[in-house]
């Protein structure tokens, strides 16, 4: 079995433990003073385009597109910092994986959550790294061992500018989501308790919207500001949306005369208006040109398969039927030519990635897979990853992923290596996917 899944088995066996001894505080800073994080003087070139992801041994790597200039950021072959800043090599941790490596903005730094399991007790941190060099220190360490969701220790969310990184982690006092400013050795602030929730940064992150169970609210500043109350707002959606000129912001509203999309002002929440019908279950993006919306549809809630993709202008005029084969999940390209999404074959248990011009004409068929469990909890909840971890490139050409070739791509691209791998589709030439190796979650750089 991979280290991952052992040390997640392990993991759950001592989650009461941890629970157990956990503290009423409600911060939980570093032990001690945190380092500087330094990163690397030479950004530039050498971190534009990378992916980032988990191997089967729960260590992170980064890689070019084309599976070179391979960096590996954990694990027994890291060299870290030694006496009088001597470099030493750390030795390898059977006892700790890595998981959900997520890209600040500018591509200089990961942060990601760290599980370490010794003498039956469970420690979960969050850490941030230098994404060159490794070099890393302690944001966050939980108060209990407890998962936010299956295989999930934290959800982590760089802001779009600057330096400040959201997570969400299990608390003593329920679900919390907290914001770090980037100052070493100060303690993130907890902004939001409550379950479920969603969120969004605004484009400059200077303010957040955040749906707490059925309560959807508007704050500026994102951390500390006075949240205001979106009216009408309930339960039947997960992420809500704002416009990326930040003047908008989506959500959905379930009632018993019918469900649908609104927009309402950031100037005035108060005022919205329908763009269209849904099911009783919406999620739904921005292009990144912020004239559509893409919106996915279902009236099944316990179901995470979509009945429907569309696209709708942001206006409110006629839709575009993009599938009605069942999605699981999509995604608007960087600049938004294209929208990909992948569906869902329940006969065969297989998923398929589709691209399409953002017109919604012609689409592509790219390929055939089963995603590692990894990816499919980021499928499931794609509407509030699609803001964290990117499976796009950042020109908007490839897509990479984790997971196994299902039973058409095997007939049509020969025999593969059992295991989750890490593959890169090229969605405008060669159809074949490129092989990067062994890995379990994968996910591509902003820049």
């Amino acid at each position: 079995m991979e280290r991952v899944g052992v040390l997640v088995a392990m993991l759950a066996a001592v989650i009461l433990v941890g629970a157990a001894a956990c503290s009423d505080s409600i911060h939980n800073p570093s032990e001690g003073p945190a380092p500087i994080l330094e990163t690397s003087a030479e950004a530039g070139e050498d971190l534009v385009d990378r992916i980032a992801y988990v191997s089967p041994l729960g260590d992170l790597f980064t890689v070019g597109p084309d599976g070179n200039n391979q960096i590996q950021l954990t694990g027994g072959r890291q060299v870290g910092q030694g006496p009088e800043g001597a470099a030493q090599a750390q030795s390898l941790r059977l006892d700790e994986y890595y998981a959900w490596p997520t890209w600040s903005a500018d591509g200089t730094k990961i942060a990601a959550s760290r599980v370490s399991v010794r003498e039956n007790r469970a420690e979960i941190t969050l850490q941030v790294m230098d994404a060159q060099s490794g070099n890393s220190h302690t944001v966050y360490k939980n108060q209990q061992a407890g998962l936010i969701a299956d295989g999930t220790p934290h959800y982590i969310h760089w802001a779009p500018t600057g330096g400040n990184l959201s997570f969400l982690a299990s608390t003593p006092y329920g679900l919390s989501l907290l914001v770090w400013d980037g100052t070493p050795g100060r303690a993130p602030d907890v902004v939001e308790r409550g379950a479920p929730l969603y969120y969004h940064w605004s484009p400059d992150a200077s303010a957040m919207a955040r749906h707490v169970g059925a309560e959807l609210t508007y704050s500026r500043p994102a951390a500390g500001g006075a949240p205001q109350q979106v009216a009408g707002a309930s339960g039947g959606f997960r992420a809500p949306a704002i416009s990326p000129d930040g003047r908008d912001l989506a959500y959905a509203v379930d009632t018993p005369e019918g469900s649908g999309l609104f927009i309402t002002p950031i100037d005035d929440l108060s005022q919205s208006r329908k763009v269209m019908d849904t099911g009783i279950l919406a999620a739904f993006s921005w292009s990144p040109d912020g004239t559509r919306l893409a919106v996915g549809d279902q009236q099944n809630p316990r179901s995470p398969i979509l009945d429907r993709l569309v696209l709708t202008p942001a206006d409110g005029g006629p839709s575009t039927t993009l599938s009605t084969e069942g999605v699981l999940a999509f995604f608007w390209s960087p600049c938004g030519e294209n929208i990909a999404w992948i569906e869902v074959n329940a006969s065969n248990q297989e998923m398929e990635w589709v691209v399409s011009p953002g017109a919604g004409t012609d689409a592509k068929r790219l390929f055939s897979f089963q995603p590692s469990s990894q990816m499919f909890i980021l499928f499931s909840f794609f509407d509030q990853y699609a803001y964290s971890h990117s499976p796009w490139s950042p020109d908007g050409k490839s897509l990479v992923m984790a997971g196994q070739k299902g039973e058409v791509a095997r007939r049509s691209n020969g025999l593969t290596p059992t295991g989750d791998r890490i593959y890169v589709l090229d969605i405008e030439g060669d159809p074949t996917p490129r092989d990067l190796g062994p890995g379990v979650l994968a996910v591509w750089s902003w820049n």
